[in-house]
């Protein structure tokens, strides 16, 4: 038997290597700073990122699926600023094309990325300084991140703040943003510290820089390489940001983007730790309305076991590292697409292959595949209904997606996945997508989750219950059907909010136990409270 993506090794036991990390921390100095080295000629705009849980982001994926910002990607985010301002001032000019997007939409993007590009048009040489204070208060039913896996605790309302601070120079931008929140020590997959009187985490700590065919980023984000405004099977941001060097290589249109990080450690033994490292490379293309994408990731590690340079070459092949070189990995691959028409809307669909059998074998030995898939409609105009639009979602994961044999190879950071929260489900969602006169995109859905007890943090199946093993919806299936409304505005005073009736049978997988109620999430937000912004000469 051969799967893909299995992991067939075992790690030496023994201690990590501190030598290794540092050579691994070093080398990611030496690239950014041999990069830096290149020609001034061949400098692109650097740029923040719009953060993913920012308001402004909700609204920028709305005027992606509907074609009003056609030259930003529906498959890569967060988005940068200076991207996401070129693209929305040639939008609010372009007077001949019937428009898309209500103007509202348009302006309230403009002014985000005009809050996160701190340069702007400007051509000088000066040091751009920002920072801002942004208060919100978080009023929620449950602290549980998915609204379809509601439970009773963590119900409340949480005060909480972002802190940020940004350079920008015609060279390069760094940001950081700490996040200081109650709401953290209601999340029961909260990993910091969380018995005190307020949580905190550094959200965002970065420095990025561009070129005419390169772009270097350093630092800790979140990133999602999902279908607009999806979760990614196999980079999403349902995991808590973490420090990772970026580096793409080529244009908007084709480019290699790799992404390298050290992941948190685990310990297998009181006197063992299995170091743990994520890569992934994606080649991606555009032409015209379509989109497309393959990408290649991969979790590695084990007591002993150090940073592997060729699991950082964007060219390289993980799979083949694994079976020619006799390498212990969990690969997975991904393939995208996306399809932006000039009057029917946005659809896409993502495959995850994670494991799957490819060789013959003997009885008891046919592993259960490991796979994932995504298909949506976003912006599919409603005739009757002005400014309205349709959208619908089906996405599937499998029992053992994520799963692996040795526990240092988890698909995982600090216990929560890289690409979706959990496996083991089907979800398929639908509604219609309306534009109020004030605020961005409101949206009426209506959702089915069926989620089978398959977990990817349980233990692999031994080979002799393969055959007992389902592909998907292990043990008992709790169904949860929800009603429900998402709002979003970006401004003076931002809101995010996701409220909802919803019913689930079988609740906490338990034949016959029912629970039905109200379960949503509110986030009111002063942006900014406070700010600040100038520039310094050499």
């Amino acid at each position: 038997m051969v799967p893909l993506g299995g992991s067939q090794g075992s790690g030496v036991t023994g201690r990590g290597s501190g030598l290794a990390r540092l050579a691994c921390r070093a080398s990611l100095v030496a690239v950014l700073l041999a990069t830096s080295a290149l020609a001034s000629h061949a400098q692109r705009a650097p740029s923040a990122y719009i953060p993913l849980d920012d308001p402004a982001a909700t609204i920028i994926d709305a005027l992606v699926v509907r074609g009003a910002l056609p030259t930003l990607s529906s498959l890569e985010r967060p988005y940068r600023a200076h991207d996401v301002r070129v693209a929305t001032e040639a939008a609010l000019a372009d007077n001949v094309r019937p428009r898309r997007a209500p103007r509202q939409w348009l302006r309230a993007a403009l002014d985000a990325a005009r809050r996160y590009d701190l340069a702007g048009d400007s051509l000088d040489d000066r040091l751009h300084v920002g920072g801002e204070l942004v208060p919100y208060v978080t009023a929620q039913s449950t602290g549980r991140r998915e609204l379809m896996r509601a439970d009773s605790a963590g119900r409340g309302a949480y005060p909480g703040a972002d802190i940020r601070f940004a350079l920008q120079a015609p060279s390069f931008v760094g940001v950081t943003r700490l996040r200081i929140d109650r709401a953290l020590k209601a999340d029961p997959e909260f990993f910091g510290k969380s018995d005190r009187t307020v949580a905190g985490r550094v959200e965002d700590a970065y420095v990025a820089t561009r070129w005419r065919y390169v772009a270097l980023d350093v630092g800790r984000l979140s990133r999602n390489w999902g279908p607009s405004p999806l979760n990614g099977l196999q980079l999403g941001h349902y995991a808590d940001s973490y420090d990772h060097l970026q580096l793409v290589l080529g244009v908007d249109r084709l480019h290699l983007t790799t992404i390298v990080a050290r992941l948190d450690d685990r310990r297998v033994s009181p006197d063992t730790v299995a170091q743990r490292f994520f890569a992934v490379h994606r080649l991606a293309g555009r032409w015209r309305g379509l989109e497309m994408a393959a990408a290649e990731a991969v979790v590695y590690g084990g007591p002993a076991r150090g940073f592997d340079l060729m699991l950082a070459n964007p060219f390289g092949f993980y799979d083949l590292a694994q079976y020619d070189e006799h390498k212990s990995l969990n690969v997975s691959y991904a393939l995208d697409l996306a399809l932006r028409t000039a009057r029917r809307g946005t659809f896409a669909a993502q495959f995850l292959a994670d494991d799957f059998q490819v060789d013959r074998c003997a009885v008891n030995c046919k592993e259960p595949p490991s796979l994932g898939g995504t298909l949506s409609a976003e912006g599919v105009p409603l005739p009757l209904l002005a400014g309205g639009a349709a959208f619908g979602s089906y996405t599937r994961v499998d029992n053992l997606t994520y799963r692996t044999i040795l526990p240092w190879e988890r698909y995982e950071s600090l216990g929560l996945g890289l690409g979706r929260g959990q496996s083991d489900y089907d979800e398929l969602r639908a509604g219609v997508e309306l534009a109020p006169p004030l605020g961005g995109p409101l949206r009426l859905y209506a959702a089915l989750r069926r989620q089978g007890q398959g977990d990817f943090h349980l233990a692999f199946p031994l080979p002799s219950q393969y055959p007992q093993t389902p592909e998907i919806f292990a043990g008992v299936v709790e169904r949860v059907r929800r009603v429900g409304a998402q709002w979003s505005t970006s401004g003076r005073v931002s809101l995010a909010a996701d409220v909802g009736y919803q019913s689930t049978s079988n609740a906490d997988h338990v034949v016959g136990r029912s629970r039905g109620g109200f379960e949503g999430r509110v986030k009111l937000s002063l942006t900014p409270a406070l700010r600040f912004a100038g520039g310094v000469d050499d």
